[in-house]
């Protein structure tokens, strides 16, 4: 059961009467949290005997941080946390922790100070239904994935076999937070909360070699109920247009990443580059470029931690600021990064800030305001045991001169679409910007502008360089559509994006069956 706002605020202002307390205490900030991650997985298989769904898996995180300042040394920083314990004796055990792990950290620059308008952010938004929606709502709701799925298959399958190998896997996934930060600087009590789900589902038809997926995000339990009746469904169908798809050679080719090609390519290459942590220790794919053309003069590349498409909404960030957006791409210049408090000092102060960011960072000006600190752990709801960094909560890319669907199409010509990689992540080194994936599914050859066949399942290995896919695309659609990235918190908007001469490699038919 989570601990209501109420009790998280109770505690942080005994904790506050107490630590004030502290003569020998300088400064101190207080992070409370208590959040849930719960988690069905689907696991349906028509030729043997299977579940349906596993059992729940839940990844919760109740308790406290505490970091402290001496007096003596300003730079002289304690961390300590406390799981499940909200109560005087959990604090002075922190407390006492704390003092032990001290060690001086010579570019800590303090605790951010709090605006007073902050305060009541938190508070200021109606709560998710999916608060108070029971193991039993979540449930139901797989069940209704997973039997839609059947009986579409039943319906709609051309032939009726005795063993047709079909499979159902993905998952369902209820993130709730709720968090209440303080430092010493203001000694307001900031409050912040949010629930949303993301759901996955794979359709595999071994008889048919075909494979289909879908998605859905939602925040409120009338987006649940929407997703439970379509998903498995739409799975399905989508399975089996794509079956006994051709296996093209590999070569050279003009391509049109859907929108989930598009986020992990800049999930594992673009974001990670785009911190000032990553130019602070020269680990950007953009390092000197701050300032520079960077992608297409055609898109624009924000985090909206506000963003109105998304159930994905946080007022506060971590450090207790208020979230804000953070324009990183704007015309393809690079012009923001996402940054802590921590993070923002250290790059400022750098003695070789303006050779690590380049000589457009002068033209510029930025001071890299921390909008987007946030302690994520394992999950993808905030956990007092993580420490905060820079993260993006909502990331929306948009264009100027976007095309429909037909015409990104037709600026391929002949060509592949790849509607969905997976094992995608950097080689070289993440500064070298290289990444390779695997087209995964939902893909189709394209001959005159026109879907003509599917693509075989993970027949395909792409190779790439970051600046292929975004410098210079051929079209780019005029639609920012969500996807989803398994095992990452953010959410992602983008659209589909045309470019030429990217290099496929091809799978061995055994080697892609070993993927599933």
């Amino acid at each position: 059961m989570m601990r209501t706002v109420n009790e998280l605020k109770k505690f942080v202002r005994e904790a506050q009467r107490i630590l004030a307390r502290e003569e020998q205490l300088a400064a101190y900030e207080l992070y409370c949290s208590s959040s849930e991650h719960k988690v069905v997985r689907f696991n349906y298989t028509s030729d043997i005997p299977s579940r349906g769904i596993e059992e729940f898996k839940s990844l919760e995180a109740d308790g406290f941080a505490l970091r402290i300042v001496t007096k003596r040394d300003r730079h002289e920083i304690g961390h300590a946390s406390i799981a499940g314990e909200l109560g005087s004796a959990a604090l002075h055990e922190a407390l006492s922790r704390a003092r032990l792990a001290l060690m001086v950290d010579p570019h800590f620059p303090g605790f951010p100070s709090i605006p007073p308008s902050v305060e009541e952010l938190g508070s200021a938004r109606p709560n998710s239904d999916l608060f108070i929606s029971s193991e039993g709502v979540l449930a139901a709701s797989a069940w209704e994935i997973v039997c839609s799925a059947v009986k579409e298959f039943k319906q709609q399958a051309p032939l009726k076999l005795a063993h047709p190998g079909f499979v159902l896997g993905g998952d369902l996934s209820l993130i709730r937070e709720r968090v209440a930060i303080t430092n010493s600087t203001s000694g307001a009590i900031l409050v912040d909360e949010g629930a949303h789900f993301v759901s996955g589902v794979t359709i595999l038809i071994e008889a048919f070699e075909a494979k289909g997926t879908a998605t859905a995000i939602g925040g409120s339990r009338a987006d649940l109920q929407e997703a439970a009746a379509s998903l498995g469904r739409d799975a399905v169908r989508r399975a089996l247009e794509l079956r006994h798809g051709e296996r093209p050679d590999g070569g050279q080719y003009s391509v049109v990443l859907g929108p989930q090609p598009v986020a992990e390519i800049l999930n594992y290459i673009a974001l990670p580059s785009l911190t000032t942590a990553a130019f602070q220790t020269s680990s950007s794919v953009y390092q000197g470029r701050f300032g520079s053309e960077v992608m297409d003069p055609r898109i624009t590349l924000c985090d909206d931690p506000h963003a109105s498409e998304s159930p994905l909404i946080r007022h506060l960030t971590c450090e207790g600021l208020p979230s804000r957006k953070t324009e990183l791409i704007r015309d393809g210049r690079l012009v923001g990064l996402l940054s802590s408090f921590y993070d923002s000092n250290r790059l400022m102060n750098d003695e070789e800030r303006d050779k690590k960011l380049g000589p457009g960072f002068q033209h510029f000006g930025s001071e890299f305001p921390p909008y987007s600190a946030y302690r994520l752990g394992e999950g993808a709801a905030r956990r007092f045991d993580a420490l905060p960094r820079a993260t993006p909560t909502n990331v929306v890319m948009s264009t100027r001169g976007g095309v429909d669907d037909e015409d990104l199409l037709a600026a391929v010509g002949d060509g592949l679409y790849i509607g969905r990689v997976w094992y995608t992540y950097p080689i070289n080194g993440q500064r070298a910007g290289d990444v390779t994936c695997t087209v995964s599914g939902d893909s189709y050859l394209i001959r005159c502008g026109k879907f003509t066949a599917p693509l075989a399942p993970n027949c395909l290995r792409l190779n790439a360089n970051i600046d292929q896919v975004f410098r210079n695309p051929l079209a780019i659609s005029s639609k920012s559509q969500p996807a989803v990235i398994w095992g990452s918190p953010e959410l992602y908007f983008v659209p589909a994006i045309a470019v030429k001469g990217l290099s496929l490699a091809p799978i061995g038919i055994a080697e892609a069956m070993g993927r599933g």
